[in-house]
């Protein structure tokens, strides 16, 4: 019953911190959970057909770069007006939240290495499959992160993203690295991992 509790506690701790964390701002929040907006925006933005690959290089040096001291001006010449965004810590259909997120980013002094491994071009749709390793600081200690994911992507008729998902275990690749909040991570994760 102790051990139980104890789970409980991590749990709550755990939703409590994480939903601070993320930010969340879509046309009605909280009406759709993240799989839904990504659904509905794959419907809503159909992206331009035949992708130069000029343009998947653009992308791909931008993030090969992100946590360097421009990486807000980037975003902002790379991202359309209208478009949907979510790379797991929030979700968004507004650039100026994306173009602050990726500021905030290089504001920080985070370091981030991104790794391309393979480029997937199915007509419209572009998915990257990467690693990447950052180094920042939660709250006083750096402390790097190694993680992999895949990035979906869709651009307008003039090149700029108009989808952007990514999928990766932000659990993993950032929360549990987080004071309290990651031995909460790292608890759920113990409970669930399969035996040895």
């Amino acid at each position: 019953m102790k051990f139980y509790r104890l789970n409980l506690l991590f749990i709550g701790i755990f939703s409590l911190l994480a939903s601070g964390c993320a930010g969340v701002a879509a046309p009605d929040p909280g009406a759709l959970g993240y799989p839904a907006q990504y659904r509905q925006a794959l419907d809503d933005f159909a992206g331009q057909s035949n992708v130069d690959s000029a343009i998947i290089e653009r992308f791909v040096d931008f993030l090969a770069n992100l946590g360097g001291p421009t990486t807000g001006e980037s975003a902002d010449l790379l991202y359309a007006e209208n478009l949907h965004f979510s790379d797991a810590l929030m979700v968004t259909r507004d650039k100026k939240t994306v173009v602050d997120h990726f500021t905030r980013l290089g504001d920080a002094g985070t370091r981030v290495d991104v790794q391309i491994h393979q480029t997937l071009q199915s007509d419209k749709d572009v998915y990257l499959i990467w690693s990447m390793q950052a180094r920042f600081t939660p709250i006083r200690k750096e402390v790097t992160s190694d993680t992999l994911g895949v990035t979906h992507v869709r651009f307008d008729d003039t090149g700029r993203v108009i989808l952007h998902q990514d999928f990766w275990d932000s659990g993993l690749g950032f929360y549990s690295h987080i004071p309290v909040l990651g031995a909460g991570v790292r608890a759920v994760g113990r409970r669930f991992a399969a035996d040895k």
